[in-house]
């Protein structure tokens, strides 16, 4: 019984190191990805002046990222895409790069105010037509 009871924990610290060696990391970003919200006019296409992530009813959310956010490295697509609580996207544009973000912000809706709830903004790097790295997903709440 002794011997048995020594290959198992033989065999249980044997597994515990080849997890622990095996075990995938988590790729890590350099730094935090500044995405900004605003309340957007579409009848004069303004923002707001301060960033939020709570709307009124009928406010638009407009999502942009901060001048000093670091470059997603040289000249990579990006697809900034809004989804409602239910997984359905309400819009999405691709852009040649980041830049294209901070100059052109993307608003949750291009036609009207949408209705109260959660809704999600996403923004990932593309290749071919296929996302490759998300850069950020972040939650926004319209009052209902």
């Amino acid at each position: 019984m002794t011997i048995l009871g020594l290959v198992a924990a033989v065999v249980l610290v044997a597994a515990t190191v080849v997890l622990a060696v095996s075990w995938p990391t988590a790729p890590q970003r350099s730094s935090h990805l500044p995405i900004r919200f605003y309340a957007y006019d579409p009848t004069n296409a303004r923002l707001s002046q301060v960033s939020r992530t709570v709307f009124q009813k009928g406010q638009i959310p407009v999502a942009t990222v901060d001048g000093n956010a670091v470059d997603t490295g040289p000249r990579k697509a990006v697809r900034a895409a809004w989804y409602d609580a239910l997984g359905h996207q309400t819009n999405s544009v691709d852009l040649p790069d980041l830049g294209k973000l901070r100059s052109g912000p993307v608003p949750l809706s291009t036609t009207s105010a949408v209705p109260g709830g959660d809704y999600q903004f996403v923004l990932a790097t593309v290749e071919d037509d296929r996302v490759v790295e998300v850069l950020a997903w972040v939650h926004v709440e319209i009052e209902r």
